[in-house]
């Protein structure tokens, strides 16, 4: 069950960005406004709370559009590391502690993973890839547990770890990831605002786009369980090389 129409009492309309998310109830249901408040238009789409006589944040709003979410729900961030080695153990190279709301989030891993493509050629990822992999952990992601997202980059891969298993009902990644083309966001306020602020589809093509296979790549790995979700990307060393390298 979703709380994202929850109202998050302890914030104000201060706590976010009210310019963004203005513009986004114009672009979203801007018809509405000929009849009610940008305040009430928020929230029958889920983004503000009426507790009379201030409007609220909703969880959804504050993920979405909030200055720092983080102030409120530390978990709701992202930690970032680049190690040197294969495993957890493995001396840390750098550290980040990412904070915003979703769409800033994103941005700053696909930054943190940019960055080091740069630097390690041999360790360059598929920027496609990477841009879904993330959409998919910031936008489905539990937003109820305590624990961030991480973004681990080892020195033959990188995994995306999110809070909160697979969608209800699916228990074969495989089949979901073969098929897709039926969305089922565990966030569908969140899902379908990021889908208007142009971050993921929700038309069930983010699976199928990881896991669709290069000629002389492995398959991205998905592990699942009621807890979590994790994706991971082999780096360009391990991947092998194309026909075209090899030319």
């Amino acid at each position: 069950m979703s709380n994202e129409r929850l109202a998050i009492a302890a914030a104000e309309l201060d706590d976010l960005d009210k310019d963004a998310l203005f513009r986004f109830v114009e672009r979203r249901a801007g018809t509405l406004l000929a009849l009610h408040t940008r305040e009430e238009v928020a929230v029958r789409l889920g983004l503000l709370s009426k507790l009379t006589p201030r409007f609220v944040p909703t969880t959804a709003g504050l993920y979405l559009f909030g200055l720092l979410p983080q102030a409120f729900f530390p978990e709701w961030g992202v930690v970032a590391v680049h190690l040197r080695g294969t495993d957890l153990t493995a001396p840390v190279i750098e550290q980040q502690n990412l904070d915003g709301a979703l769409p800033a989030l994103l941005s700053q891993c696909l930054e943190f993973v940019g960055a080091r493509n740069l630097t390690n050629e041999l360790a360059e990822y598929d920027i496609l890839k990477v841009g879904e992999a993330l959409t998919n952990a910031l936008v489905h992601r539990d937003l109820r547990k305590p624990s961030r997202v991480a973004v681990r980059l080892f020195s033959d891969r990188l995994e995306i770890w999110s809070p909160g298993g697979p969608p209800e009902g699916f228990s074969d990644l495989d089949e979901v990831a073969k098929d897709g083309g039926v969305s089922h966001p565990r966030n569908p306020i969140v899902a379908a605002s990021a889908r208007v602020l142009g971050i993921g589809e929700q038309i069930g093509r983010g699976l199928p786009i990881l896991a669709r296979e290069a000629a002389g790549e492995s398959r991205v790995d998905f592990h699942a369980s009621p807890r979590d979700f994790t994706v991971t990307l082999p780096a360009r060393w391990q991947r092998g090389r194309s026909t075209e390298e090899l030319s």
